[in-house]
């Protein structure tokens, strides 16, 4: 099954238009060469150059490519194919779409549900100053609020942001912040946390996140990463995190077929 395939079995009754992609936000555009059916992607650009000149003006930097693949696939004619290419373009990319466009989606269908206990087993939260980076609709973060003294939740993505100030309205929840930032360019002075959580999460620049999380993180304070994975594909992170410099312990616990793993360290 293809990654489009198992988005569209994950999302049966969301319907992707073209249109879609103009709710993209720049670091996500940033990360579309290594993410599209570029045959599909260019006939869909050639097919709504809205899309075309959108993405151009959000992110300039992507002209070489967008002009490069257009150049590569000459625009085809037969609608059938069209509808089909742009069909595929687009979940090839559904979940950066779904993340604009449905954000509630994704607070409704996490794969694996995290337990307080899993996080305070490495170490207590009670009365303690959390961020949850990379915090999506803010599930870690609503989990944890209970809890904790402070939480910041720190998320690019706008529509999460609103979701997550919605949501936080309608629960009462008053010791939550939500912010604007990621995970190599987080918005808080040097040793802000006692305890900073990520959940899938980490990796898109990985060496500058893991500096920029101990920055912010408290002289004995942790760093704490959650994971899920399968058997038959592994972490592709963790070597990185278990070896120097880094040294995170690890921890596994499988949950229905899939693999639960928790990456930690204590800052000195």
């Amino acid at each position: 099954m293809t990654y489009s395939q198992k988005l569209q079995k994950l999302f049966p009754e969301i319907v992707l238009h073209p249109e879609d992609l103009l709710l993209l936000e720049t670091f996500q555009i940033k990360y579309l060469p290594e993410r599209v059916a570029v045959k599909e992607f260019a006939t869909l650009l050639a097919t709504y150059p809205v899309v075309h000149r959108f993405l151009l003006v959000k992110y300039p930097p992507i002209a070489s490519f967008l002009s490069q693949i257009l150049k590569e696939n000459p625009a085809i004619k037969n609608q059938a194919y069209i509808k089909e290419h742009c069909h595929e373009a687009l979940w090839e990319i559904a979940d950066l779409i779904i993340y604009n466009k449905c954000p509630e989606r994704f607070d409704t269908q996490a794969p694996i549900k995290w337990e307080i206990a899993e996080i305070n087993a490495i170490t207590s939260l009670n009365g303690k100053v959390v961020a949850d980076v990379g915090a999506g609709s803010g599930r870690i973060a609503f989990l944890v609020a209970p809890v904790a003294q402070t939480v910041f939740a720190l998320e690019p993505l706008s529509s999460f942001r609103s979701f997550m100030k919605e949501k936080a309205g309608e629960k009462g929840v008053k010791n939550l912040y939500i912010m604007d930032g990621t995970l190599d360019s987080i918005p808080l002075p040097d040793h802000t946390l006692d305890v900073l959580i990520t959940s899938n999460a980490i990796g898109w620049n990985l060496n500058e996140e893991l500096m920029e999380i101990e920055r912010v993180i408290k002289p004995g304070g942790h760093a704490i990463h959650l994971l899920q994975s399968n058997e038959q594909v592994a972490n592709p992170f963790h070597e990185k995190l278990i070896s120097s410099p880094w040294n995170y312990s690890s921890l596994e616990d499988n949950d229905e077929m899939k693999m639960k793993l928790r990456y930690f360290k204590k800052i000195k």
